[in-house]
């Protein structure tokens, strides 16, 4: 069985390198803050950073009961600022994780990008806008300590907001009131319009419960109410006064305003499934065996000043004698001396630091450590590279040999990087000790497998590190030029000026005598952009590129690797190339540089990195697409993932909420990979395809980040993209371990369960509610296919639908027909609710899927509805539930069996000319069932089924 977990152990990054952050003692250590180089360089940043953080420490310490607080901090300059002596030179640095950054730009809103969107998982980073740290007194955010520990709490515990918004809700049913999403339920304020909640308050009644609350109503709370009252910090980070996570709500222990509010569509009970922070918290290795330190604990942290410099970098090359096999006439060995020499030639920044090293039973010096300064010195790097393969395979003996090449030059190598390639299992020495000795010494181990039988120790290297891990199969389009392209980059602080790839592709077998093609230059970029060409051996080439206004850029020659540079700024358009090769593999790559500091990139992955069958879920590609820091929206993204086993399995990632997406129009992309895609255990890969149409792919205007009374109050306008643009990103490896053919996944959790609209009618016998509810459609294995049948419940306990599903009451829609349609479909359903009653009692609604293989999806998130005693719902026709206070009254049993006999007419609705659909409606029914000592008036439900293309020409259903 393949398992990353476990391998390497004792893994503690150094405490005074730049590493992962790590806690000691009750403080974190390592946690790293890095300028951009696209802010103006000001010392008084600096000391705003300084500032901020000590009082933050501060907060997280008393927000967490005293047990945590910041230690050691590093702000990591660039080297676009001048030097001083207070700065620590560091190598320049390719990876971090989970840390936080400075920039500025078009999103000005404190915000966390997570990589895995799970409850408790932690995020990539937190990104604070230049603009916000300089700004003295209170944001409108709030003070920059609350920002920041509401922040961490995304980043380093998986937390997720707890206040409303106008796109999951800002409002809940309960207790024939509307209520206020948020935490507590016990924090005072009003309900209006505006920021501060003072217009519209007349038709902001939230006692109106007969129809839905207008979408512009929001919560605003009191910041002059006790200061008991307030929590919690996930929630209303902009008020003075909360410095508290909330906890358990059924905990009689805890404070009443410090219990959780699990009603709501807040982020942290959709992902949370309604559990409070404290109790996500309390499961984090932070908190598991942490116990209170005394009050008086200096939290004040430590702070070191770090400017990045050069990179400093080891390749680490495998000659072992199965180098030598080869794949479409072209040897292992042969490939990745290719590959290591386009990236000499191509992508080793200047003035940066490389050594070379080569390992089989033992290792080898290639090149020591030398600076590229001129061609001359690239020219001896690739002329250093090995030309032949033979012996073991000591992988730990390479790492060994490039740690000592790098103490060597820099005396403390932290912040340095290590890149592996290697093909075979380690037969040689002791490679666990040797990514120790890289753990100790804070160096960042990069590796790419080369073929499904590389060590599985070549993941968990990189990940021990930090570092990145990607496969080259030897089938499909990820070549080792590819992945090397991905690994490196230039320096953490200078995500605005690094190269984008625009095509990265890989053909192998079968090639014809000549290739056409072409790519897209967008207005983002187009400095120093290169078509390079890298044949599998020496052929006579040939390459033309025509620009967009006619222009032809031809190079011929029969070298291995051939780069055509475009000179000056690239304009704008499609470019179409002509490839003449005799040769059976050929890999091309277009890369060009920003021309502003706001391009648009695009960022991949592939989570868990350890993916066990067993667990009944499937592996999720993810791709982040941004122009600068602001999401790009409506983009067309595709994944191509690669295993030994399958080939061109392609796969849709979209921007939608639905499951395996946690919010839409974010700018982040998610699909499953499917089992079918997948074949066997071992390595998985995937390569990201991104499109953007002209006129179609839009930039958000507004990132929705931490919480603000302004929050959902500013008018939006997107930037549209005048340009068509692509790109191309390689994500990282996976491992699959358990894999087993067949159904074993269930549908995908549905989180977007809504109440659309809420008709009444008062009618001789009480009212009738008719909500309208709905939904995403999942699929029969996550988001893919259509699930078989839905299962709804209610209950007046929304744990007991969270925790116990099964035993909550059922609700039929089977004599409805209402099948699930396919995934990402929008379904409706409206259901009547009738009673004689004021509605003053609280139900709560969920549903989950199944397929066909009796495998089911999680419960979806919850909402309420207003009932009253003795009410009915119905589906349909059909009585589903009967709620009875009296034997007086007309059983369920009794009105089904009275609605039996009736003749049902169908009354056909033509709904929306632009539709141009029709939708069956069931007329209701009026049934009247006399008993002795009562009569009750029923009348019955109508589903109605409606499409989605409908439903987007109907204001209100």
């Amino acid at each position: 069985m393949w398992n990353i977990a476990g391998i390497v152990v004792c893994l503690v990054s150094n405490l005074y390198g730049v590493g992962g952050i790590n806690l000691l003692d009750g403080k974190y250590r390592n946690v790293n803050i890095v300028i951009q180089n696209t802010v103006a360089e000001n010392e008084v940043l600096i000391e705003r950073i300084k500032q901020i953080f000590t009082n933050a420490s501060q907060l997280l310490f008393e927000a967490t009961r005293y047990q945590v607080s910041f230690g050691q901090i590093n702000i990591i300059i660039p080297n676009t600022w001048s030097s001083k002596p207070e700065y620590e030179e560091i190598p320049a640095l390719s990876e971090l994780d989970s840390y936080i950054t400075v920039d500025d730009g078009k999103v000005k809103a404190p915000h966390t990008k997570r990589k895995r969107k799970k409850c408790g998982s932690p995020g990539r980073y937190i990104l604070l806008p230049a603009s916000f740290l300089l700004k003295e007194g209170k944001t409108k955010y709030g003070h920059h300590a609350n920002v920041v520990v509401h922040e961490w709490g995304h980043l380093r515990w998986g937390l997720w907001d707890e206040y409303g918004t106008k796109r999951n809700g800002r409002f809940y049913l309960k207790g024939g009131e509307w209520k206020p999403v948020g935490c507590s339920a016990y924090i005072m304020g009003q309900v209006g319009r505006g920021s501060q909640c003072t217009r519209g308050i007349s038709k902001c009644d939230i006692s109106k419960t007969e129809i839905l609350i207008n979408e512009a109503c929001k919560f605003c709370p009191d910041e002059s109410q006790p200061l008991s009252n307030m929590s919690s910090i996930m929630a209303f980070n902009w008020l003075d006064a909360v410095v508290t996570f909330c906890d358990h709500e059924n905990d009689t222990s805890v404070p009443v305003h410090q219990r959780h509010n699990s009603n709501g569509k807040s982020e942290q009970n959709l992902k949370c499934k309604g559990r409070s922070s404290w109790e996500v918290m309390r499961e984090h290795e932070d908190f598991k065996t942490a116990t209170p330190l005394p009050t008086f604990t200096n939290t004040v942290p430590t702070f070191r000043l770090l400017q990045e410099t050069v990179g400093y970098r080891v390749f680490v090359l495998d000659v072992s004698g199965s180098m030598d096999m080869i794949a479409f006439d072209t040897s292992r060995l042969t490939k990745m001396i290719q590959a290591s020499a386009y990236i000499i030639q191509t992508k080793i920044p200047d003035y940066s630091w490389l050594g070379i090293v080569s390992f089989e039973t033992i290792s080898y010096t290639l090149k020591d450590m030398t600076q590229v300064k001129s061609q001359q010195d690239r020219d001896d790097m690739i002329s250093a590279l090995p030309r032949s393969a033979l012996g073991g395979t000591c992988i730990g003996c390479g790492i060994t040999t490039a740690l000592q090449l790098l103490t060597a030059k820099l005396g403390d190598p932290a912040g340095s990087e290590i890149i592996v390639i290697s093909d075979g299992g380690n037969n040689e020495g002791d490679l666990d000790s040797a990514i120790q000795n890289a753990v100790d010494a804070s160096v960042t181990i990069h590796s790419i497998s080369v073929s499904q039988d590389a060590d599985i120790r070549m993941i968990s290297m990189a990940t021990a590190t930090g570092g990145s891990h990607i496969s080259y199969l030897e089938v499909g389009t990820i070549s080792i030029a590819s992945a090397f392209t991905e690994i490196l980059s230039s320096a953490v602080t200078s995500f605005a000026t690094e190269s984008v790839t625009v095509v990265s592709e890989h053909y192998t077998g079968g090639l014809s005598n000549n290739i056409q093609t072409s790519f897209d230059i967008d207005s983002s970029i187009g400095n120093s952009t290169s078509v390079s060409i890298l044949q599998g051996s020496s052929a006579a080439l040939r390459v033309d590129v025509t620009s967009p206004d006619g222009t032809v850029y031809t190079k011929q020659t029969s070298d291995d690797n051939v780069v055509l540079d475009i000179p000056g700024t690239a304009i704008a358009g499609q470019y179409n190339v002509s490839i003449e090769s005799s040769t059976s593999s050929l890999e091309l790559y277009v890369t060009s540089l920003p021309t502003d500091a706001e391009a648009v990139r695009v960022f991949s992955w592939i989570s868990p990195v350890d993916f066990d069958f067993n667990s009944g879920e499937l592996p999720v590609v993810e791709a982040d697409v941004m122009k600068g820091r602001a999401a790009v929206l409506n983009a067309i993204v595709t994944a191509l993932v690669e295993t030994s086993a399958t080939n061109d399995c392609t796969i849709s990632l979209l921007d939608d909420g639905a499951d395996p997406d946690d919010t839409s129009d974010d700018g982040v992309y998610a699909g499953v990979i499917p089992a079918f895609c997948i074949g066997q255990n071992g390595r998985v890969s995937a390569k990201v395809y991104v499109k953007g149409e002209n006129g179609t792919a839009t930039v958000a205007d507004v990132f929705s980040g931490a919480g603000s009374p302004d929050s959902d109050e500013e008018e939006t306008s997107n930037e549209v993209l005048q340009d068509n643009f692509q790109r191309q990103s390689v994500a990282n490896e996976i491992i699959v371990n358990n894999y087993v053919a067949g159904d074993v996944t269930a549908p995908g959790r549905i989180t977007d369960v809504s109440i659309i609209d809420i008709s009444t009618e008062n009618t001789p016998y009480g009212e009738s509610r008719n909500f309208t509810i709905t939904w995403t459609a999942t699929g029969d294995d996550v988001n893919i296919g259509q699930a078989m049948e839905y299962e709804i419940r209610i209950s007046s306990d929304n744990n007991i639908l969270t925790n116990d599903f099964s035993n909550a009451e059922y609700l039929s829609v089977s004599n409805a027909n209402f099948t699930p349609k396919a995934a990402g479909v929008t379904e409706f359903l409206r259901i009547e609710v009738n009673a004689e009653e004021s509605y003053t009692s609280t139900k709560y609604f969920a549903i989950r899927a199944k397929d066909e293989a009796g495998n089911v999806g999680d419960v979806s998130n919850i909402i309420s509805i207003l009932v009253a005693n003795g009410y009915r719902i119905a589906i349909e026709g059909d009585i589903v539930y009967s709620h009875s206070n009296t034997d007086d009254e007309a059983t369920e049993e009794d009105v089904v069996e009275k609605e039996k006999k009736k003749n049902l007419p169908i009354l056909a609705v033509g709904l929306s000319s632009a539709a141009a659909v029709i939708v069956i409606a069931i007329v209701a029914l009026t049934v009247c069932v006399k008993k002795a000592k009562a009569k009750e008036i029923v009348q019955g439900i109508v589903v109605h089924i409606l499409t989605d293309s409908i439903a987007k020409g109907v204001d209100n259903i």
